[in-house]
């Protein structure tokens, strides 16, 4: 499953010579073929993690550059310089006399299969085209790197210098750019490929020498053998290896993949497992959406990305009426997931990619999911009513204590009423109840689509606990005993001053004065 493609990019299904063939079991190692067993190495042949990378270098330059043969050369032989100082012998560069014809304006355009007629003693095929910027006037460089044991082509990059001698430092950068490290997947382990990277053995002379450091990023290749012994070469799409630390020649790595098992053995060929480093380019990645059923373009849905593993989300925009949008390189220039969402919410394809690996559309297939989209828009406006009541039933809430606390039982009763205006929690819970049998019912009925996704069974269950939990009558049910209980006091208070028994009249005092006594 991992390695079928989801998109149409580039080919990436090569089929390679015999000849070519025992330069890729050169190239990485013994175990290249599986079927059939591959030649005991010789004594003279050298460890993967002890091979320096061959490098030829096609570098031609446009007329407006005027990098003469005398500037050419002293730019050369600083930057040889600043290679065998910062780099070290992992780098075996040699300068090709005479440039290919292929280096120029249109480097961007060129394609793996326009490539060929190499001297296959190298590993790497570096095509470098310098120009002047026509605002800053200040040299620029320009090239891709085409890895002659893959036929594989890298992205563009380009590297500008401030001025004249500036040139070798910024030549030196863009190298650094163009360079990728080639490796061989040897496992896994705990979740993990193990890689054997190429010249990691190979002391660096500093640490921008590292062949491979924490962050290098690889895609995994697929070495088919064929029964006329050919190779076949496939790209595992959709499919990253992050390096996370490396241990001498041994790299251990994230596998980033919309895949379960990218990486998996199960195939019915004999094939071995190669990697390549990828880095993002200057250029935009351009992407186009159909439906897999139709064909039809997939316009107006969302594209949201957000940097790998677990970055910040992102919104890119939306597809035009072609189903197509542009992604730029982010700040971060590294592997993102990508997710093109219907209704704002219901993914419809989601996948790791990396803006800037190159400049040719691909077109991915998804399913629009109709019907789930459907009833995703119908939960979004059910969510916007609970979650206005639940807003609209907080603040008479909180109104209502208050009036309890202030004893204003005028006002208490005059926010009850509205409170029983409100529609009930039942009348929610039914909608989302009828909702749910209907998809229920449409998920077995129909077979073209999916209704119940994953995602849209995770809304009917949030929906479900905010109505549970938020909308309940507990708060109003103990204002109105509250104002029950006073109502009730009040009307026993007339009554119980009725029944209450009169008090005896005070005692006359007897009053002293001439009498019969007094005589």
């Amino acid at each position: 499953m991992g390695d079928r493609p989801l998109d149409r990019q580039r080919p990436l299904v090569e089929r390679v010579t015999t000849a070519v063939l025992a330069m890729l079991l050169t190239v990485f190692g013994a175990g290249a073929a599986q079927d059939p067993p591959a030649p005991a190495p010789t004594p003279e042949a050298e460890p993967l993690e002890n091979r320096p990378y061959r490098i030829e270098v096609h570098l031609a330059s446009d007329p407006d550059a005027r990098l003469d043969s005398a500037r050419r050369e002293e730019l050369v032989a600083r930057w040889l310089e600043m290679v065998r100082r910062f780099v070290g012998p992992a780098w075996s560069i040699k300068l090709a006399e005479r440039p290919s014809p292929l280096v120029g304006r249109d480097l961007e355009r060129l394609k793996a299969e326009d490539l060929g007629g190499f001297d296959t003693a190298f590993d790497k095929i570096w095509l470098v085209w310098a120009s002047v910027d026509a605002e800053s006037a200040s040299l620029v460089f320009s090239g891709r790197e085409y890895d002659a044991s893959t036929r594989w082509l890298g992205p563009l990059q380009r590297r500008r210098a401030t001025s004249s001698l500036d040139g070798p430092r910024a030549l030196f950068q863009f190298t650094r750019d163009l360079f990728s490290p080639s490796a061989l997947i040897v496992g896994q382990e705990g979740g993990r490929a193990l890689l054997k990277v190429q010249g990691a053995s190979i002391p660096p002379a500093s640490d921008l020498g590292a062949v491979a450091v924490k962050g290098t990023t690889f895609i995994p290749l697929r070495l088919i053998t064929m029964r006329d012994q050919s190779i076949q070469i496939n790209r595992i799409a959709f499919t990253y290896l992050a390096v996370e630390s490396v241990e001498g020649a041994t790299a251990r790595c994230a596998i980033v993949s919309a895949y379960r098992d990218p990486l998996s053995q199960r195939f019915a060929r004999p094939n071995t497992l190669a990697a390549i480093g990828i880095k993002s380019g200057d250029v935009a990645l351009r992407l186009r959406f159909v439906d897999k059923t139709t064909k039809d373009s997939a316009a107006g849905y969302t594209l949201t990305e957000r940097p790998a593993p677990d970055g910040a989300v992102r919104v890119v925009g939306m597809t035009d009426r072609s189903g197509r949008i542009t992604v730029e390189p982010g700040p971060t220039r590294g592997v993102v997931k990508l997710r093109l969402l219907a209704g704002d919410s219901e993914p419809l394809a989601e996948f790791p990619i990396m803006p800037g690996e190159s400049a040719e559309e691909r077109v991915i297939t998804v399913d629009p999911l109709p019907l789930a989209a459907r009833y995703q828009v119908q939960l979004d406006a059910l969510r916007d009513a609970i979650v206005d009541q639940v807003a609209l039933r907080g603040r008479l809430e909180r109104l209502m204590q208050v009036r309890l606390e202030g004893e204003d039982w005028a006002g208490l009763q005059a926010l009850l009423k509205q409170y029983d205006l409100l529609p009930p929690p039942s009348s929610f819970a039914e909608t989302l109840k009828r909702l749910k049998d209907e998809a229920t019912k449409l998920s077995y009925e129909s077979a073209k689509t999916t209704v119940l996704t994953r995602n849209l069974q995770a809304e009917f269950s949030e929906l479900e606990g905010l109505i549970d939990g938020y909308l309940g009558d507990d708060a109003y049910k103990s204002f109105a005993e509250a104002l029950r209980d006073k109502k009730k006091n009040e009307a026993e208070a007339p009554k119980e001053r009725k029944e209450a028994p009169a008090a005896p009249p005070a005692a006359t005092p007897s009053v002293k004065g001439s009498g019969a006594g007094g005589s």
